[in-house]
């Protein structure tokens, strides 16, 4: 989700050895971390917090102004983050009076007001002032089966390295990158980083092919699917050829629903992963999926199968993969 002065948008280790000689080198590397602070490592150590994984969305428990917790969506692709109206009024936040137009998946119109979240904690985790878009969230509440009341995005997420391990429902907060220099590295089929830009509320990759075309994505960890390809995209890939017998399905964004169809990918590669026949979904036109500056979002259903990582600082993610 996105808001600013025209809208509101949303989407809905293997670890290295390192051997060091012996020798000079080694024995002045001792030295130095004998002679470092003993709150060096300390200050490394993550912070981690729970999460669910419902109906493949990340939801974690946050108070609001002191209040709560609430139920709050972990969505790397919403920008500012999002209260729930009838919340908003619970918390009895001042709402501006100017509407925004809400973008995204669905074929309703759900305006939304900014308000300001004085802090915002999770976990041990705390952030002030931060920028939300009260809107109505009630469907989605009810496409999840229960209380969702608001989404943590980026004006949450600015500035922090995160790490979703999903396989042990666990978020991370990094004050380091937990891969330093990561981006000299050469890609691995386990270990891929890549640069990612911040582009209208979205983190966008420049580099996925989807049956050998070069395409751009966004990385959502607000959508449940896997591979979602934008209608424009899905024409140029001919994927009504390939759309699977009756698989349409019926989803729901910060718009209500929309209705999408499921279909195969010849191929898809990002860094040195590949893969054949993957199942996908593709978004048919005048669904709030039209004109993006991406042709592909790639959401929880993908990601589930890596420890992920989205360095906000650096501008980085990392996919590990998990055996």
């Amino acid at each position: 989700m996105k808001a600013g002065k025209n809208s509101v948008a949303a989407g809905f280790i293997q670890q290295s050895a390192v051997r060091v000689g012996l020798g000079m080198a080694s024995l002045m590397l001792a030295l130095a971390s004998l002679a470092a602070p003993a709150n060096a490592q300390a200050q490394k150590t993550p912070i981690e917090v729970p999460f669910e994984f419902i109906h493949n969305q990340i939801v974690v428990d946050a108070k609001i102004n002191g209040k709560g917790p609430f139920k709050m969506l972990l969505d790397t692709d919403t920008d500012p983050s999002a209260i729930d109206s009838a919340a908003a009024q619970e918390l009895g936040l001042a709402v501006g009076q100017k509407g925004y137009p809400t973008t995204g998946g669905g074929t309703d119109e759900n305006p939304s007001h900014l308000t300001t979240l004085n802090v915002v904690e999770v976990g041990t985790i705390s952030a002030k002032q931060v920028t939300a878009a009260v809107l109505d969230l009630s469907k989605l509440a009810k496409q999840m089966g229960g209380p969702v009341r608001g989404v943590l995005g980026y004006s949450f997420l600015k500035d922090r390295i995160i790490q979703i391990d999903y396989a042990n429902l666990k978020v991370r907060f990094f004050t380091e990158s937990p891969y330093p220099r990561i981006q000299l590295a050469p890609n691995t089929v386990n270990t891929i980083a890549l640069a990612f830009k911040r582009e209208d509320g979205n983190v966008i990759v420049d580099s996925v092919f989807v049956n050998n075309e070069k395409m751009r994505a966004t990385l959502d960890t607000g959508s449940s699917g896997s591979f979602s390809v934008m209608p424009e995209a899905a024409a140029l890939l001919r994927l009504d050829e390939d759309a699977i017998d009756g698989e349409t399905e019926t989803s729901v964004g910060y718009n209500g629903e929309y209705q999408q169809k499921k279909a195969v990918l010849k191929s898809v590669r990002i860094g040195r992963y590949a893969a054949e026949g993957v199942q996908a979904a593709f978004f048919l036109p005048k669904t709030g999926h039209d004109n993006k500056s991406y042709q592909v979002n790639i959401g929880n259903a993908f990601f589930q199968d890596f420890l992920m990582t989205f360095d906000f600082k650096n501008k980085i993610v990392v996919f590990e993969r998990v055996d």
